[in-house]
């Protein structure tokens, strides 16, 4: 019982820096279009230069995608 218990316990812990991610996705995409712009990130507090918010837009949309903004804010 004591191993279920602590196996549970950890795969909270694993599992939570995914939720965290997207919660600070859905939070900095203010409109909610699921785009993130260079305004909207700086009005969440990153403090990305132009330069910073263009190479992390691999896409060159002008904005980051779910996918682009969790690249630019991994560890």
């Amino acid at each position: 019982m004591k191993k279920l218990v602590l196996a549970l316990g950890l795969s909270t812990f694993a599992f939570a820096p995914v939720h965290a991610q997207d919660a600070d996705f859905a939070t900095t995409d203010a409109n909610g279009d699921g785009m993130v712009t260079m305004e909207e990130a700086t009005a969440a507090g990153y403090t990305w230069s132009q330069e910073e918010f263009s190479a992390a837009d691999t896409g060159g949309s002008g904005a980051l995608s779910e996918e682009e903004f969790t690249a630019a804010t991994a560890g």
